[in-house]
């Protein structure tokens, strides 16, 4: 379909949602003169579907096909972004407004590298950028190209529009966020740490919850984020033809194993972040879950409210250690029974847990001398979780409840490993939101099949973004 065509099909579909629900895009009175969020979000999602259709999977990245992209739309703008290439293709960009320097810098930030596909498991091509029943389809739509697009969109609005603010706005695009850092925020840290002048980040990791009416429900704000851990199990057994099989198979040793390890049932832990995000629900939960979520630590209720509570995987996840077998790997022949057999066990542990005791835990839970389990990487040393008591937070709670009133904003413990961790190890206030509304199991649809992002989703997150970095910027 010729460019020109797919532009008017989107603003189409955008003109629709108007009609049908314009308080989604309503702008509010102390905005910036000019900013039209309506169209914002229209341009917002072209950039979006530009960068799908780029594919940054990684392995292998290529993220400096979105950065160059990027660097493209911010020089038409008038800014001058850096372009930093850890080795050839994995790029990064930063760019930066500038404001009075009345306070230290606000840095927003994104990755632009997205995990593979199985191509014959979706149902749309995944990057092709396809419009279809009200979504954006594609890899990266939510994570997190999504973040990169708004981001992008809300950087050209102040090069226009020049509102004068107190603190300078930094746009942090990073690689290879999805592999561990190593070409992205790592390399940026040691190579470039004077960049990193900022007080306070917003970044991936919360998210905005409504529901099938396109209510609001309430707006989690990521403050800390559980441990990421892979171990090695790996089973060691007799090698040897598979028509004489000596008993000792390593192949059944790991199938014993990974079933051991399958049924434990770690204990629930409350922190101060979990506690304020299931209070901060009881008001809103329907019936039964919101009374729980306000009585977790009662000892009458607790059990019963945790079972209850974790149906929800989402609850459930924030309640528990969660550990999950990914990746297997045995054999070489068909007809041969192989040394060894191992299998990639990805946890995510919640945060002040002893990891040499956990590790240990693995083991004995096994309870097989032949069955050793690795730590895949150096443990990650644990950091506090960012103060709510700042001026972001505070922009943010202003922002959501002008924008829908009354809604709860809660602090968040998310699942799942962004790249803040490192920002809060070096002492700045990180705080992650994804700020398109979105079902709670449209979340699965990340790092799976058919992941979209809903138009009217878009250009609500793209209006709430920019008057949070206005609303944050303005202060010192």
């Amino acid at each position: 379909m010729p460019r020109h065509w797919c532009w008017l099909a989107l603003a189409a579909a955008l003109l629709a949602i108007w009609q049908v629900r314009p308080e989604l895009l309503a702008s509010p009175a102390e905005s910036v003169p000019g900013f039209d969020y309506a169209k914002a979000g229209a341009e917002g999602l072209e950039h979006l579907r530009a960068l799908v259709r780029l594919d940054t999977s990684n392995p292998p990245g290529n993220e400096s096909r979105v950065t160059a992209y990027l660097a493209e739309q911010l020089r038409k703008a008038g800014l001058e972004p850096m372009l930093f290439e850890s080795v050839p293709g994995r790029g990064s960009l930063m760019v930066r407004y500038r404001g009075t320097g009345a306070g230290k810098p606000l840095l927003i930030m994104s990755h632009i590298d997205v995990v593979p596909v199985e191509k014959d498991r979706w149902s749309v091509p995944p990057f092709d950028g396809l419009v279809k029943d009200g979504f954006l389809w594609g890899r990266g739509t939510l994570d997190d190209k999504g973040m990169a697009a708004a981001e992008l969109e809300t950087m050209l609005l102040l090069a226009r529009h020049k509102p004068k603010l107190a603190r300078d706005v930094i746009f942090l695009a990073e690689a290879d966020e999805e592999a561990g850092g190593t070409y992205g925020m790592d390399y940026l840290l040691e190579k470039h740490p004077e960049l990193f002048d900022a007080e306070l980040v917003l970044n991936e990791g919360g998210l905005v919850v409504w529901d099938q009416q396109a209510k609001i429900q309430y707006v989690a704000v990521q403050t800390t984020e559980k441990v990421y851990q892979d171990f090695t199990i790996l089973a060691h057994g007799t090698a040897g033809h598979s028509s004489i099989p000596a008993g000792d198979n390593p192949v059944v040793r790991l199938i014993q194993a990974l079933d051991r390890l399958g049924k434990i049932t770690f204990p629930v832990s409350l922190n101060d972040t979990t506690r304020g995000f299931f209070k901060g629900l009881s008001s809103v939960l329907p019936g039964e879950m919101g009374a729980c979520a306000a009585k977790l630590e009662d000892p009458a209720m607790s059990a019963r409210c945790v079972a209850l509570l974790s149906r929800n995987p989402n609850f459930n996840a924030m309640l528990h250690t969660t550990c999950t077998p990914t990746m297997l790997a045995a054999g070489y022949k068909e007809n041969v029974i192989p040394a060894t057999a191992s299998a990639n066990l990805n946890c995510r542990i919640l945060p002040g847990a002893d990891m040499a005791a956990f590790t240990e835990m693995l083991r004995a839970t096994i309870q097989d001398p032949k069955v050793d389990v690795t730590p895949a990487r150096a443990f990650t040393p644990p950091t506090p979780a960012s103060t709510l008591n700042t001026p972001l937070y505070a922009s943010i709670q202003k922002v959501a409840r002008s924008m829908s009133p009354g809604v709860p904003v809660v602090p968040f413990m998310s699942p799942g490993g962004t790249d803040s961790q490192v920002l809060r190890q070096r002492g700045m206030v990180a705080y992650g939101l994804m700020p398109f509304p979105i079902l709670e199991e449209d979340l699965r649809t990340m790092h799976a099949n058919d992941e979209r992002i809903s138009l009217k989703a878009y250009t609500w997150g793209q209006e709430m973004l920019t008057r949070i970095v206005l609303e944050t910027a303005k202060q010192p």
